[in-house]
C-alpha cells in the first residue's frame, strides 16, 4: 500500500507501523516556504547587497515589515547567521 503525503517531510512508521510524518526542523515560522525565501534574502544581502535582497523579497511577496526587520536589524532575526548570511 502506497502512502501519499502532502507535507514536505519524509513519512515514517509509528510504533504500530502506521505511517506518520517526520517533524521538519523548526524555523520559527509556521510558513516554511516564506521562511526559506527569507533565508535566501539574507544570503543575497551578504553576497550581493541589501538592494538585491530587497528586490528579491519584494518579488517573492515577503511582507515589507519582515524584510525590513531581517535586512536592517539582524539582531532581531529569528535565527543566527554567519557573516555570509548562512544560518548557523
Amino acid at each position: 500500500m502506497e502512502t501519499i503525503s502532502t507535507s514536505s517531510g519524509p513519512t515514517l512508521p509509528d510504533s504500530q507501523g502506521a505511517p506518520t510524518q517526520a517533524a521538519a526542523p523548526r524555523s520559527g515560522r509556521p510558513d516554511h516556504l516564506t521562511a526559506q525565501k527569507v533565508e535566501v534574502g539574507i544570503i543575497l544581502q551578504a553576497m550581493l547587497g541589501t538592494q538585491a535582497a530587497v528586490e528579491y523579497m519584494e518579488n517573492n511577496a515577503i511582507n515589507h515589515r519582515v524584510a525590513a526587520r531581517v535586512l536592517h536589524q539582524p539582531e532581531l532575526r529569528r535565527g543566527r547567521h554567519d557573516q555570509h548570511g548562512v544560518r548557523v
